[in-house]
């Protein structure tokens, strides 16, 4: 091996053992990304295609680990060998040998008679035994390893959750002998805490699976581990990976008509799209969850998900009605389980408009028009569908108790999704406690807003306050 290569195999030596200490990632990192650049650089100074061969390795090892930890891929193809680093294959130039040197050919030839003469002599002797030059070293049988952790059902994850007694881990040895030398171990803070004894390796592919357990069929402690591959010895891959502190678990659910705004328990007839929102800690990839919608005690929707997120944060569910139609009047309830245990249910009313009551805010009904005159009426209002290049509507609407400082809003769907919404703070000053008001939906660019079945609803405080539907006719064909 070529100092060059020693100097590289010395330093990816140097990486591995920092690779298993733990320390600075970002540091780890950057110090990687710079061995894999000199590999690539030493592709113009190294010609043999054993020494070619063992770059590629280093790189392909050091490539695997810059991907796992921050998913891209670096450079990795080899500088090609600059000429004046390959051998000549051309006859040094003949020139006249001075006199004086044949002399010395004329003494050398005939040493060479008189050992030739002497070896004759010896080869008419009986031979004992022929004298072999030392055998060369074998390379490592191992030059990378490619490790995974995997869940139970076969889910490749990083992280798990509290409670879980064994973990599978998926073995890639990279040309790999027949009865190589080899063990794996798991470390936790430096410390080896489940490790299976040095065996020859007896597959006949490169790939196995193995079932890692710590802690004597105990759930496994939480906190990170490393899991390593040793092949005659030496480390040849490296993995980490963590089990969670805390149980699994969604809480604070809450539920709306209206996306991003979770504050209520009652809802008006109309109601055609219900939101859920709750909160979660504890999960890992793998975990079966569901969102089931009740009506009067009967399930009605379920949405599930095998989870593949962060392991806490925020969540949001959608349930639509059916056809488009508004739910129905009536008690609901939504339940949140995860790997079938029930996390927690939210309870909530649809029903009809609720009564106004004199001198609260209030809107009355909308009429969706194609236009408003100066004094608020109305212009083309029809019940009929718009003509499919209709670029703007408008939803007119009388109002009363309104003063300063009362928050509203409007929000638009179109065939069951929502589209728009805007929220406003009144001015009395301006608009006065009582009257005719209208607001509008526009197309994008001037466009033509598209056909589908739409609705417009207002709201007051979050409640809500009156709808209209209308259709618009799709752009014939």
């Amino acid at each position: 091996m070529s100092d060059l290569l020693e100097a590289f195999q010395h330093r990816h030596q140097e990486k591995l053992v920092q690779l298993e200490s733990g320390e600075d990632e970002e540091a780890l990192l950057d110090g990687v990304r710079i061995l894999i650049a000199d590999l690539r650089d030493a592709g113009a100074s190294v010609a043999g295609q054993a020494g070619r061969g063992q770059l590629r390795a280093l790189v392909r090892f050091w490539t695997g680990v810059v991907y796992e930890r921050a998913g891209a891929y670096p450079e990795t193809t080899l500088l090609p060998l600059d000429p004046a680093n390959a051998r000549s294959t051309e006859e040094p130039d003949r020139r006249a040998w001075p006199p004086l040197v044949w002399i010395l050919v004329g003494g050398a030839a005939a040493i060479v008679i008189a050992v030739g003469l002497v070896a004759i002599a010896r080869l008419s002797r009986p031979q004992v035994a022929a004298e072999l030059p030392p055998a060369s070293t074998p390379a490592p049988a191992v030059r990378y390893a490619t490790l995974e952790t995997l869940t139970d059902d076969g889910v490749a994850a990083d992280t798990f959750c509290l409670g879980v007694r064994e973990i599978v881990a998926e073995f890639n040895l990279g040309g790999v002998r027949p009865e190589t030398a080899w063990r794996w171990e798991v470390q936790r803070e430096g410390e080896v805490v489940a490790s299976q004894p040095e065996a020859p390796w007896g597959q006949d592919v490169p790939y196995a699976s193995f079932r890692i357990q710590v802690g004597g069929g105990q759930d496994i402690e939480p906190g990170r581990y490393t899991l390593l591959a040793y092949a005659e010895g030496r480390v040849v891959g490296a993995r980490s990976f963590q089990v969670l502190g805390m149980a699994p678990r969604a809480f604070d659910l809450q539920v709306s008509d209206v996306a991003g705004s979770f504050d209520r328990d009652r809802f008006g007839a109309g109601a055609r799209v219900l939101y859920l929102g709750y909160a979660y800690e504890g999960w890992c990839p793998g975990l079966d969850v569901s969102a089931a919608l009740y009506y009067e005690g009967t399930l009605k929707q379920e949405y599930l998900e095998v989870w593949h997120g962060s392991t806490q944060g925020l969540a949001q569910v959608v349930f639509q009605a059916p056809d488009g139609r508004p739910f129905p009047a009536g008690s609901y309830e939504i339940a949140v389980s995860v790997d079938s245990e029930e996390q927690g249910r939210v309870s909530f009313m649809v029903g009809e408009e609720e009564e106004v009551v004199a001198g609260l805010p209030a809107f009355g009904d909308i009429t969706v028009a194609l236009g408003v005159q100066p004094d608020g009426a109305p212009v083309t209002a029809q019940e009929t569908p718009f003509g499919w290049a209709t670029r703007v509507v408008h939803a007119v609407f009388d109002y009363e108790g309104m003063s300063d400082g009362v928050r509203w809003s409007v929000v638009w769907t179109r065939n069951g999704t929502e589209i728009a919404r805007e929220d406003y703070v009144w001015d009395a000053g301006d608009a006065g406690s009582e009257g005719a008001y209208w607001v509008a939906l526009a197309g994008e660019d001037g466009e033509p807003l598209g056909g589908g079945n739409y609705t417009v609803t207002l709201y007051i405080n979050g409640q809500r306050q009156s709808a209209a539907d209308f259709r618009i006719y799709y752009r014939p064909e």
